[in-house]
């Protein structure tokens, strides 16, 4: 049976998987040759990060980043993860845990962590990072998922309520998102987070998508898209 990471990439390749080229891109990724714009196809390779190599990022950062997250991210070598309204971290080969560390190693990260709250992904209109929530948690499977404001410069007041409830529930959200967009509008889609997450995106999550469902009618009613 296909489990839910294999669901996820096999939704995201479905929108086409191409990026600008770089020099980091290993041979046995690229689908297809460089065009003049400097673009190109890529496919999934097998990943070979070990979870001890993210425990390792995981310790310099102070941080326990979550198993399903891990399982996730090991899985294959990708070379991009932009799912629009979530920008989740890519992964080379030729750069370990790059974007993990990125997303870890600058000021928002340095207040956050101390207080029990980890980035690891991009909100999709640039508000700032989404972050697992580990506060009060024994466990380390899977955490809550919020969004915090950059603009509050660290203070909990950025800090929004859960809009997921854990990652593997956000993974099953992106999944149906990424697959009924290539027939429908996306503020038509997003309502449909409330069922699949019924304890996160469908409970406190809830204002937070229907700010995104009335951006997105909006825009499709002036611009038609």
């Amino acid at each position: 049976m296909t489990d839910q990471i294999e669901k996820f990439f096999n939704a995201y390749l479905t929108k086409g998987a191409r990026s600008v080229y770089t020099e980091d891109i290993p041979k046995e990724m690229m689908a297809s040759e460089v065009d003049e714009d400097e673009w190109y196809e890529w496919k999934l390779i097998p990943g070979t990060f070990t979870p001890e190599d993210y425990k390792r990022v995981a310790t310099q950062f102070g941080v326990t980043l979550p198993e399903s997250f891990i399982e996730w991210h090991k899985r294959y070598f990708f070379a991009d993860c932009d799912c629009s309204i979530v920008r989740l971290p890519h992964s080379l080969p030729s750069q370990p845990l790059a974007e993990i560390i990125t997303n870890l190693d600058w000021y928002i990260p340095e207040q956050l962590i101390p207080l029990g709250l980890i980035p690891f992904a991009s909100e999709g209109n640039d508000t700032g990072p989404l972050v697992f929530d580990t506060r009060g948690s024994v466990e380390t499977n899977d955490y809550p998922i919020r969004v915090y404001d950059h603009e509050y410069d660290g203070e909990l007041d950025g800090l929004s309520e859960i809009i997921f409830s854990s990652f593997d529930k956000m993974l099953a959200c992106l999944t149906h998102f990424l697959n009924e967009t290539n027939t429908r509008k996306h503020f038509e889609v997003i309502p449909d987070f409330y069922a699949i997450d019924p304890d996160g995106a469908g409970a406190a999550g809830r204002p937070y998508w229907e700010s995104w469902i009335v951006m997105g009618r909006a825009n499709f009613e002036e611009f038609g898209y």
